[in-house]
């Protein structure tokens, strides 16, 4: 007959063997994490967090563009509207993590409350340099401007314009270009306020507007209001190579 010892340790010897079991049946799962566009933030340069680094869509530069050289935070100049801070968050994607991306040159570019470009044949607006400028990424991968919530004008739905480059020295290794977009709800506020609101709705939504179409939902970034404007931040990861 078996004792009550040695009834305990056959059952204690039996449980150690299913558990050895189990992990040996788990030994051919793959545990390498699958590639992703979104990743978890790390630590950069210093200790510093990284965002979130998910690669967004490409779209035109449009009609627009002027390479200024301007390098300033503030592109408001004597342009009236609702304050907006906007933060690019730029990260490097490199073996499906995240990098700060420092010394990346952001342009930004956009019209006026009344829908006017600077430096441009529209309105007299030749000569003239606001709401236009870039800013270099810190430490973090950080560029920060200080403008106004943009205006609308025919066509198109209210947006920013962006481009990030990389440069080695004087030559360019890098250029991505791409636009900004908010929602209705957010649009519809601002435009209820001087000096937006003597212009009515715009004629086009984004629901309605092309560009948009082509990746729109994902180019919009995470806002909060701030004094009487708003505070943006737009995180995004670059592919360099």
């Amino acid at each position: 007959m078996m004792t009550r010892r040695h009834l305990l340790q056959a059952t204690l010897a039996s449980a150690a063997a299913a558990v050895i079991a189990a992990c040996k049946g788990k030994t051919n799962i793959d545990t390498t994490p699958s590639p992703s566009a979104s990743t978890t933030p790390t630590t950069g340069p210093a200790g510093t967090a990284t965002p979130s680094c998910v690669v967004k869509p490409a779209l035109t530069q449009g009609p627009y563009f002027v390479d200024e050289k301007l390098n300033r935070s503030d592109i408001r100049e004597d342009r009236t509207g609702a304050p907006l801070r906007l933060t690019f968050n730029v990260s490097r994607v490199d073996a499906g993590t995240c990098v700060a991306l420092r010394g990346a040159q952001v342009d930004v570019w956009h019209c006026d409350a009344g829908g006017i470009y600077s430096d441009v044949s529209q309105n007299n607006s030749v000569g003239k340099r606001f709401l236009r400028g870039y800013q270099l990424t810190d430490a973090s991968g950080r560029a920060t401007f200080r403008t106004i919530f943009p205006g609308w004008y025919t066509g198109r739905a209210i947006h920013i314009h962006f481009k990030i480059r990389t440069f080695t020295g004087s030559t360019q290794t890098h250029e991505f270009t791409s636009q900004l977009f908010f929602d209705d709800a957010t649009i519809d506020a601002v435009l209820a306020t001087a000096p937006y609101r003597s212009r009515g709705s715009p004629d086009t939504r984004n629901a309605n507007d092309n560009i948009y179409a082509s990746g729109g939902t994902q180019l919009k970034p995470a806002l909060t209001p701030e004094g009487s404007g708003y505070a943006g931040v737009f995180d995004i990861g670059l592919q360099l190579s």
